[in-house]
């Protein structure tokens, strides 16, 4: 494991995850069905991309500032446990999602209208308004459940970059498939 708070930045707390998972694509690393089942949700939705970036974001800034709340990807909440979601989907996201042709959204997901202009704690109880509406309920359990310790953020994230490496292999393997078809 990567692990919490190992001063490592976090562009390359990012490449040392995907070096491990990469070397593990046939090993889930989640026991707890219901998180899994949260996760493959947020990661697999073919509607809805906007989510697991948010995801990643939340979860790479909770390994790189322990003490924050995951739950509060807004400086506009103003408390000393809040950070900027979009700056570290920004700032490390874009270019690490596109060096490994991972299946995300090409921008930030803090400019979607599920999450900008937001300055509010991200609870399970809280409505984003977004389509499907069972991928913004999963992305809140799962923020809610690294927040109450019932997985960590390290945990989470080598899970969710290991599943979009599967689903980007997959997808290859289809497109592949379907031109040698042709």
């Amino acid at each position: 494991m990567v692990g919490v708070n190992t001063g490592m930045p976090p562009a390359e707390l990012l490449e040392a995850v995907y070096a491990r998972v990469a070397t593990q694509l046939d090993t889930p690393s989640i026991a707890e069905p219901t998180i899994r089942e949260w996760l493959d949700v947020v990661v697999r939705s073919p509607q809805n991309r906007a989510p697991v970036r948010v995801l990643l974001a939340a979860l790479l800034a909770k390994l790189d500032r322990p003490t924050i709340d995951i739950r509060k990807p807004y400086t506009a909440i103003g408390s000393a446990d809040s950070y900027s979601g979009r700056t570290y989907d920004e700032r490390y996201l874009t270019a690490f999602i596109q060096t490994h042709r991972l299946p995300c959204n090409t921008t930030t997901a803090f400019l979607t209208p599920a999450f900008r202009n937001r300055n509010i704690v991200l609870t399970p109880d809280v409505n984003l308004v977004g389509r499907p509406p069972n991928v913004y309920h999963a992305l809140l359990q799962l923020l809610n459940s690294v927040h109450a310790g019932a997985i960590s953020a390290d945990t989470l994230l080598a899970e969710t970059i290991r599943q979009l490496v599967v689903l980007r292999d997959e997808r290859q393997r289809r497109l592949a498939a379907i031109l040698d078809d042709l």
